[in-house]
């Protein structure tokens, strides 16, 4: 290294430890709100690692992360303005310290759920691999994360896919606080790689210099294609795990102990022993002051946002079809076109969900495949395009969802168009986290800077004896979480439809598939078409009563509509096909004109789809209801095995037959 690259090392240390000193003087002035984690006495590690990166390279770090943004070139104006809550903040105030994220200097985000910055980093590998480029990512995380199933199904994941990822533990003695030791077994986190068959060591994570090599090494590993590396880095912070901790966990000795192992100190005496001038480090002291005192004022300077940008950056602009690729909704009751008006040929839902797979991979080489065992799919969706597109684009992941879904975080963050298969819904339950705080929330914490076109294909629902465990119907569940699109097909049509637009869309998309309607036919339009989420279909026109439903129950109501047409009853059966956004318009429009409304779905009664819906419908159409609205679901039970039992679980033809009557006062 030349005398410029010690230098350049020590400033971007200098400028670490001053940030973060500034900024506990700001926070105890109770101008930073909520809480703050620092990392004095860490910058060794963050400087030393990020100095062999280079641009398009990708870091994902953790709630001590401010160093590993300054470490990679982050202006600190927008950093103070972030803490300060502040519009001109980098993420305009919505991350503040715990998610503070810059890609503009390639970072995926500052992810505060322990560990979650392990399996985002493998997507940012990934994109790189599939685009036949050379950057690598780094995900660095806490020696604590090690106790977390999402550091090993990272780690796992990278090492049998050779990605180029190199997975830095800061291991600062202390999971919060507790002792590490007191948590972990007596083995060195480095020596854990051994398990994953990659390389691991253990380097003095307080000495930039071997921290510097280390991660050269491992960097060019991971360039030359040769797979991951895990670095452990033996740091200590000299604060408490937050600013206002007691620490009545550790001694003041041993405080004091590690303090005089400071990093910066062992730097600036090796520099002095190499012959540079003490004046050379004292002025890079004095220029860093001066820098940090300005993005201060400039920070401070900044205005609060205001009340008009609280929903700003929850989606990104919505894919909008070609107006001449757009399949109108049959809207029976208006007398609009259905679908039927196209030539069409019948396919099942398997055929209609592979057909837009197909087509959509064939037509954007960023789209790719991911999921357990899509070369032998339980429901033989993804077979076919396994021998079409290959393994590096129908790609069979290990049995870990919560990697699955966070490297397809981190794939679309990066350029990549990811479908991922989750085999039963009712996993979604593994990923939950990765799903509803990383995926979700993702764009909105980066003040809009991140764009995630992802899309998460699931079957659901009842029917084969399948158990608890592998039939339940959780769409109410994930409609509560802002920053997801839901979408619900409930016929061969829509599946392709909606999938191709969910698909082209920039935002992520939980995509529901019903398992029993997989097997059903319907006619599909020939050709290519696409449908626009948040409209409704009306699929059977009617006067008496308006049933909405979802999934595997539209055909279900279907059937009981015309059962009930035999008695003289009327039946509009309404299908949202996607819950988020839920077409609130068609669905008051068709009960403003028969004043009686029934909800029908396959989930449990409480907390169900239906209570939103009717709700909706109860605060904006209240005057036009001549009855109570009736709900018909699953009773609140777990799904049986015995088909004697399950076959009482969703709603058939007499039930909804039942609720109708019931709203009709019959």
């Amino acid at each position: 290294m030349t005398a410029n690259d010690l230098l350049d090392l020590y400033r971007r240390m200098v400028r670490i430890r001053r940030f973060e000193e500034r900024v506990a003087q700001l926070y105890a002035e109770g101008q930073i709100p909520g809480m703050v984690h620092l990392c004095i006495g860490q910058e060794a590690t963050a400087v030393g690692v990020c100095a062999v990166l280079r641009p398009g390279d990708w870091i994902s770090t953790t709630h001590r992360g401010h160093g590993h943004h300054i470490a990679r070139g982050a202006r600190l104006g927008p950093m103070f303005a972030e803490l300060l809550g502040r519009e001109g903040g980098v993420c305009h105030g919505r991350s503040g310290c715990l998610h503070l994220t810059d890609m503009s200097v390639g970072s995926l985000g500052a992810f505060g759920i322990v560990g979650a910055s392990c399996i985002v980093a493998p997507g940012a590998a990934l994109s790189a691999v599939l685009r036949g480029e050379d950057s690598v990512a780094v995900a660095f995380f806490g020696e604590g994360a090690t106790g977390q199933g999402m550091f090993h199904e990272a780690v796992n994941l990278a090492a049998a896919w050779k990605l180029p990822v190199v997975f830095v533990c800061e291991n600062n003695l202390y999971s919060e606080a507790t002792p590490y030791a007191q948590v972990a077994p007596p083995v060195p986190v480095a020596e854990r790689a051994a398990a994953y068959g990659i390389p691991g060591r253990q380097v003095d994570g307080n000495d930039v210099l071997a921290v510097r090599q280390a991660a050269a090494e491992a960097v060019a590993r991971a360039r030359a294609g040769e797979g991951p590396s895990l670095l452990e880095c033996l740091t200590y912070r000299w604060r408490g795990h937050y600013e206002g901790d007691p620490e009545t966990y550790r001694s003041p000795d041993e405080v004091e102990e590690w303090r005089n192992k400071c990093p910066i100190a062992r730097l600036r005496a090796h520099l002095l022993e190499q012959g540079v001038d003490a004046g050379v480090l004292d002025e890079i002291e004095v220029q860093v002051a001066s820098e940090v005192e300005a993005a201060v004022e400039e920070a401070q300077g900044s205005p609060f946002p205001g009340p008009e940008t609280l929903d700003r950056d929850l989606f990104a602009p919505a894919y909008q079809p070609p107006p001449d690729l757009v399949l109108p909704p049959s809207h029976a009751a208006t007398g609009s076109p259905p679908p039927a008006a196209r030539p069409t040929r019948l396919l099942n839902g398997v055929a209609a969900i592979q057909e837009a797979l197909r087509e959509e991979m064939r037509r954007d080489e960023r789209v790719f495949l991911m999921g357990e065992d899509l070369r032998q799919a339980v429901f033989g969706v993804t077979t076919p395009l396994f021998e079409e597109f290959g393994p590096e684009r129908v790609r069979n992941t290990p049995i870990s969802e919560s990697a699955i879904v966070g490297c397809a975080l981190g794939a679309a963050m990066t350029g990549m168009r990811p479908v991922v298969e989750i085999m039963f819904e009712d996993f979604l339950l593994v990923c939950a986290d990765a799903i509803l705080n990383q995926v979700a929330k993702q764009r909105y914490m980066t003040g809009g800077q991140a764009t995630i076109p992802l899309v998460i294909r699931v079957p659901g629902g009842c029917g084969l004896s399948a158990g608890g465990q592998h039939s339940q119907s959780l769409e109410a569940t994930f409609i509560h979480y802002p920053g997801l699109k839901v979408a619900c097909p409930s016929t061969p049509a829509d599946m392709k439809g909606l999938l191709k637009t969910a698909i082209r869309d920039p935002n992520p998309v939980l995509f529901f598939e019903h398992k029993a309607l997989y097997y059903e036919g319907g006619e599909v339009p020939e050709g290519e078409y696409l449908l626009p989420f948040g409209v409704a279909d009306v699929k059977r026109a009617g006067t008496d009563v308006t049933v909405v439903a979802i999934l595997g129950s539209v055909p279900v109501a279907l059937r009981a509509a015309e059962d009930l047409a035999a008695e003289g009853i009327s039946v509009e059966v309404v299908d949202p096909r996607t819950l988020v956004p839920l077409d609130e318009e068609t669905i008051l429009a068709s009960v403003r004109k028969t004043h009686r409304l029934v909800v029908v779905e396959e989930g449990p009664l409480t907390g169900g789809i239906g209570a939103e819906i009717a709700a909706r419908v109860a605060e904006r159409a209240v005057e036009y209801l001549d009855a109570p609205i009736v709900r018909v679901a699953a009773p609140d039970v777990v799904i049986p095995f015995t088909p004697a039992l399950e076959s009482l679980v969703p709603p058939d033809e007499g039930r909804i037959a039942a609720g109708v009557l019931r709203v009709l006062g019959r």
